[in-house]
């Protein structure tokens, strides 16, 4: 039971008075690995229990061994406020454990001895915070055991409780209990055997007495100023009872749900029996009910106020993380979740979030058990911040400011078995052993059958993936197996020794033939089993990470692994394994060296990157004491590794190489230094994701033709090529090949290599458009074939446009948008008006085709001069006016496949239209025969259609009417034949080009 102090209320000069001698000790870092490395401070002690912690309305104090020095020291914090140190403090380690430190009311009792090498208390130190005035109490401890030797027991406001060792009359040896003031000494009890102080504050205290003769146990309650002694309890052993109660008022005894107790106005009057809401309570306060319970994370804490009024809660502590202070308030140690460890007050059985009812407890250094590290997550299992020890993680991640690592969160707290033996962890779930059982966690919640051995003492957990492990027990020291269990379901199976998982399935070493080895892939979801590589020696370990397969040793009594790239015949790379087994990772592979000395160094080597070495990355530390655990790790599935130094700092390492952006890097094709402004450089740009120095080497053919170098400080790789050689002189057109390489700034290590192509050009690219006058000129339908023709060198692509003019509301003609036809085409011709075409030509109306080409420099030309094409006005149109005699004919090559025929003098055809040129299509024949074209009633031209072969869509007439589009009179009048045989005109179609 605690120890408990009465309040008493601080004065304002406890501010001043809390500036003690010492302050919270800061561990010292370890040295840093050389290279991109984070650390993370030593974890927190241990939460102080029960009869560590004493509390008087805002001070609470606890000893805590936090220091450099590894000795207790005592702490003490006031209103929340910054823990101080107390300095060392006297040993405890006897059958009766007193405080060394403590408070009660305003005053702070600290039990030191001359030599804090492991003496008890020879005096005790009372500091006034109110005042800021200390005293210094002796205690007689001579370590004889002889007549007045004195044992420190306890704090009794500003005085001490002493057992001190006399002979009675009868020379018989014996104890009494003094309270020791500065005033002198007074007996309270005597004539027995030894004391324990449960419970103390300035005015009484409950003690545990061994009665003499024959060592009776009897807890009596003794009042400081009258002397009163009240028997609350006999025990038949030290096994306290149920609880008891100390409060500022009352003390007493629970029993069941029966509490016993006195009122300490009155301790001689008989006690009254108050019924407790539970029959669990151990701990009582005012206000507050406590007691434990296990469960399968171990012994939780639970709480609820005294009158029932508020239902139990679990506290997340233990059954011994409790005290009682002087105040009649109950405090609780424990561990925070994803915080720091803490003494907390409860008020009516809840946590208190009041301020200045939390204390943090100072970091120290604390005994972790483990190291795991998964996708760059770092697991850490803590044995000792928690009597049920927790599981913390932290994330790490590297970028151009160098390595970091969150602050650890607690994953799980976990109950019994060693963890730091059997910590795995793949992705979020992590493998620990807990109470002969091996049990995974996903996020912290447990999941899937645990597979319960009972005694696990000589099992090795081999692999872990997540979802199954493989587990070398006891029987395969016989058979030569391992056990493979399914995390989902509990199944577990025999398999061959040596067996490794990955990606879902199971990897054997299989004997193929007389000499040769095969590794094989058996999917655990579907039992498919294929070959994945051949072998021609005995493997040893098989392991395997992505592509790449490690066997640690190839052959017997060999000491040289392995290393195969799969679904290579070449890339097969000797691995030293004479030193330690190495270990794969994702495109990382693990080696040791030994030094001189005992020391081995863990070097990391990058897969599948040019030029990469393995790189030095620290010296494994020895052993932890805790079962032989090894102090470091590697992540199989990122480039990190992790060691531990002897002072609790955890240090982190980055294994990788410089990697770039997930984003697209910006590398323009070409460029085309002249002058214009416009690329006259080629500026590529790559973002990785730490700073590197990076060498571009740009060659023509073979010939190296420009090498430029630089520093990316943030990760972004910048150079700039003017087109000049080495010389300074102009490059000549056409495309060079470019290697970028680059390597970390601070490790050296190289990243993957990168290549490719640029095109200097030294000219826009120009190109020239081709179409026909006039749609009948190439085809008896309203298509028009547009052709094209690059006029520069390097052209690749084009884009072809086309504009067409209309009349507005107000009868005014302009030229309408550019329209897109074809992008990025690489053909040099296309059909407008056939299937694919964004619009099927009209008649009447005139397109103007456009086209601009793009070059391997990446260059987009301008658009070029236009080439217009007119869609002719057909002979049946009704924009047309006939007079006198025609027929019309059906001509298969005729514009629209007809004609309107006529061979009387003086007929007409008539039409207005728009536009800047008249055209007429006729066809020629050997009967073909005259006629005239009137244009705003004026004669302006005579045709004659005869030829002595036919000849169909022939422009027989064209006639400029003027600059700009405005409305004309169109008239074609027959005339006689020039001979009796040539009198017949052939009319096809008339086009007004606007």
């Amino acid at each position: 039971m605690p120890s408990h102090t009465r309040h008493v209320a601080l004065s304002a000069a406890v501010a001043g008075a809390l500036v003690l001698t010492g302050s919270v000790a800061l561990l010292p870092a370890a040295a840093a690995t050389t290279g991109v490395a984070a650390s993370l401070p030593a974890r927190t002690t241990s939460v102080p229990s029960a009869d560590q912690v004493s509390g008087s309305g805002r001070a609470v104090v606890w000893q805590q061994s936090a220091s450099a020095d590894g000795l207790p020291h005592g702490w003490l914090s006031v209103a929340g406020g910054t823990p101080q140190d107390l300095g060392v403090l006297a040993d405890t380690a006897e059958s009766a454990h007193p405080d060394a430190v403590s408070v009660q009311g305003s005053v702070v009792a600290t039990a030191t001895s001359a030599d804090p090498n492991g003496d008890l208390a020879d005096h005790v130190t009372l500091r006034h915070l109110d005042t800021g005035a200390r005293e210094t109490l002796a205690v007689a401890y001579d370590r004889s055991g002889d007549s007045l030797d004195e044992r420190y027991r306890a704090q009794a406001g500003d005085g001490i409780l002493v057992q001190q060792a006399y002979e009675n009359s009868d020379s018989a040896y014996r104890m009494r209990l003094v309270l020791r003031t500065s005033d002198g000494d007074r007996t309270l009890l005597s004539d027995d055997e030894q004391y324990e102080v449960l419970a103390s504050d300035a005015d009484g205290a409950l003690v545990l007495r061994r009665t003499a003769p024959g060592w009776g146990h009897r807890i009596d309650y003794v009042d400081f100023a009258t002397g009163t002694t009240v028997t609350v309890a006999e025990p038949d052993t030290d096994q306290l009872p149920q609880g008891l109660e100390f409060t500022p008022s009352r003390f007493g005894v629970i029993d069941g749900a029966t509490l016993t107790e006195w009122r300490r106005s009155a301790p001689g009057d008989g006690p009254a029996t108050v019924t407790l809401p539970t029959d669990k309570a151990r701990w009582i306060s005012d206000d507050t009910l406590a007691w434990y319970k296990g469960s399968a994370d171990g012994n939780e804490l639970y709480a609820m106020s005294r009158d029932g009024s508020t239902a139990a809660a679990d506290l997340d502590g233990t059954f011994s993380d409790i005290s009682v202070g002087d105040d009649g308030r109950m405090r609780v140690s424990l561990y925070r979740p994803d915080e720091d460890a803490a003494v907390q007050t409860l008020i009516d059985g809840r946590v208190s979030e009041a301020d200045g009812d939390a204390s943090t407890i100072p970091a120290g250094p604390a005994r972790l058990d483990a190291l795991a590290l998964s996708g760059g997550t770092l697991y850490t299992a803590d044995d000792s911040s928690r009597r049920t020890g927790v599981l913390l993680s932290s994330g790490l991640t590297v970028g151009p400011s160098g390595a970091s690592a969150a602050m650890p969160s607690r994953v799980l707290a976990y109950s019994t078995g060693t963890v730091h033996r059997t910590l795995a962890a793949a992705g979020h779930r992590v493998l620990v052993e807990q109470g002969g059982a091996y049990q995974v966690y996903d996020d912290g919640k447990p999941t899937g059958v645990p597979l319960d051995l009972g005694d696990v003492s000589a099992d090795q957990v081999r692999d872990f993936d997540g979802e199954h492990f493989l587990l070398s027990d006891r029987t395969t020291v016989y058979n030569d197996t391992l056990l493979l269990y399914t995390v989902a379901t509990g199944r577990s199976e025999r398999v061959p020794g040596g067996s490794v998982l990955y990606g879902g399935a199971l990897y054997t070493s299989v004997k193929s033939g007389t000499s040769g080895w095969s590794v094989r892939r058996t999917d655990l979801a579907t039992g498919t089993t294929s070959t994945v590589t051949t072998v021609d020696c005995l493997p040893g370990g098989l392991q395997v990470r992505g592509s790449w397969i490690l066997l640690t040793t190839c052959g017997a009594g060999s000491h040289q692994g392995l290393l195969i790239k799969t679904g290579t015949t070449t890339t097969r790379t000797p691995v030293d394994s004479s030193v330690m087994a190495p270990v794969l990772g994702t495109d990382t592979l693990y080696t040791f060296t030994s030094d001189t000395g005992p020391g081995i160094t863990l070097n990391a080597r990058v897969l599948g990157v040019a030029d990469a070495t393995a790189r030095p990355l620290f010296t494994l530390p020895s052993k932890a004491n805790t079962a032989a655990a090894e102090r470091w790790t590697v992540d199989r599935d990122a480039p990190w590794a992790a060691w531990m130094d002897g002072d609790g700092v955890t240090h982190t390492v980055w294994a990788g190489t410089p990697s770039r952006s997930s984003g697209p890097a910006s590398v323009p094709a070409g460029f085309s230094p002249n002058g214009d402004g416009s690329a006259d450089s080629w500026a590529p740009t790559w973002t990785y994701d730490r700073p590197v120095a990076w060498t571009l080497t740009l060659k023509s053919g073979s010939t190296p033709v420009r090498i430029l170098t630089g520093t990316a400080p943030g990760g972004k790789a910048a150079p700039v090529w003017d087109g000049r050689n080495t010389g300074g002189t102009a490059a000549a057109e056409g495309a060079y090949t470019w290697t970028l390489t680059a390597k970390d700034t601070v490790t050296g290590q190289p990243a993957a290599g990168l290549s490719g192509t640029v095109t200097l050009r030294r000219s826009v690219p120009a190109v020239s458009v081709t179409a026909p006058v006039l749609a009948s000129d190439a085809s008896a339908g309203e298509v028009i074939p547009v052709g094209w023709a690059a006029r520069t060198a390097g052209v690749t692509s084009y884009d072809i446009g086309w504009r067409v003019a209309t009349r507005g509301s107000t009868g005014v003609w302009t030229l309408g948008p550019l329209q897109t036809w074809r992008t990025r085409t690489t053909a040099r011709s296309a059909a407008f008006g056939a299937s694919g075409s964004p619009v099927t030509p009209k008649s009447g109306l005139t397109y103007r085709f456009y086209v601009r080409a793009h070059d391997d420099a990446g260059q987009t030309g301008a658009w070029s001069a236009a080439a217009a094409t007119g869609v002719p006005t057909d002979d049946r149109s009704s924009a047309l006016t006939y007079k006198g005699t025609w027929t019309s004919a059906s001509v298969t090559s005729a514009w629209a496949k007809t004609e309107r025929v006529s061979a009387a003098k003086g007929a007409t055809v008539s039409l207005t239209g728009d536009g800047t040129k008249l055209r007429i299509v006729a066809t020629r024949k050997s009967n073909g025969g005259r006629f005239s074209v009137l244009v705003d009633g004026v004669t302006v031209g005579t045709v004659n259609t005869y030829a002595p072969t036919t000849g169909y869509r022939k422009v027989v007439f064209t006639y400029t009417l003027g600059t700009k589009i405005t409305g004309h009179k169109v008239q074609l009048k027959v005339l006689s034949g020039s001979s009796a045989g040539r009198s017949t005109v052939h009319l096809d179609a008339v086009m007004v080009t606007r």
